[in-house]
């Protein structure tokens, strides 16, 4: 498969305190990739900057082949990539129909749109009984539902989402995790997801990054990763052994800490 997405060598500081360092992955044509790693890795900040809400200050990015680094924000939508962010961010004073109508303006491909929304309801009926609901009424499984729906409308290529399970029920998490395989398996949708809940995030993508202090630790498929001492550790809440307690010093961050101190970081 194709590279859709290439990040390379990204770095990003707000002012003096650097929060990347030279991170780079990539997402091939219809693959969903999970970032994973504990608060303050710098996973929303990547997001960020390859979706240029931040600025790309150092590094290069390509999607489909094509430098994005003089794109604006909009100028990245068109190009087909989208970012669902932290904290849904509908617009709470409009209708949920309202919201919907506004993911396809950037990309101004109307002729889709009402198809589009259509496919959104579908998809999730509750957006479609509160159709005329405001959104900020929505309870949060909602408005995130909402905001997935939001960017379907922009017909992207590639989704970035981050945290999309962040303070939903498990029920709700799991109906989202299964909506992003359909929306894979149905329009060959590259997706590019951050979240906390590694078990949702490794049961779901194809492959996966961890990041700790602003810097890729390790990379592999989900079942590498599910299979990673550390990962089951940190992560995924493995009953401690002994033996892989034992401090590795090959097992050290980026920024020289051993694994253990990741343990006290992610929580």
């Amino acid at each position: 498969m194709s590279a859709m997405l290439e990040v390379s060598n990204v770095s990003y500081s707000y002012g003096r305190a650097q929060v990347l360092y030279d991170v780079s992955f990539e997402a091939a044509e219809g693959e969903i990739v999970t970032i994973i790693g504990p608060n303050g890795a710098g996973k929303s900040t990547l997001l960020n900057v390859v979706a240029r809400s931040h600025k790309l200050r150092r590094g290069n990015i390509r999607m489909a082949g094509h430098g994005t680094e003089r794109l604006s924000q909009a100028g990245v939508v068109k190009l087909g990539c989208v970012l669902v962010p932290e904290g849904r961010q509908v617009f709470s004073s409009l209708t949920v129909h309202d919201n919907l109508v506004l993911g396809g303006y950037v990309s101004r491909r109307a002729g889709t749109a009402k198809a589009t929304i259509e496919r959104v309801f579908d998809i999730f009926p509750r957006l479609s009984e509160r159709s005329n609901q405001l959104a900020g009424t929505l309870s949060g499984g909602e408005q995130q539902m909402l905001a997935i729906g939001r960017a379907m409308l922009s017909r992207p290529k590639v989704m970035l989402l981050d945290e999309p399970s962040l303070g939903l029920a498990p029920q709700m998490t799991a109906r989202i995790m299964e909506v992003l395989g359909e929306l894979r398996r149905e329009s060959g949708l590259t997706i590019v997801l951050v979240e906390q809940n590694a078990h949702a995030a490794l049961g779901l993508a194809d492959r996966g990054y961890l990041m700790s202090g602003g810097r890729v630790l390790t990379s592999g498929t989900s079942a590498e990763l599910k299979a990673d001492r550390m990962v089951q550790q940190v992560y995924l809440g493995a009953a401690a052994d002994p033996d892989a307690t034992r401090q590795d010093p090959t097992q050290r961050s980026a920024t020289g800490q051993p694994a253990a101190a990741l343990s006290a970081e992610a929580k």
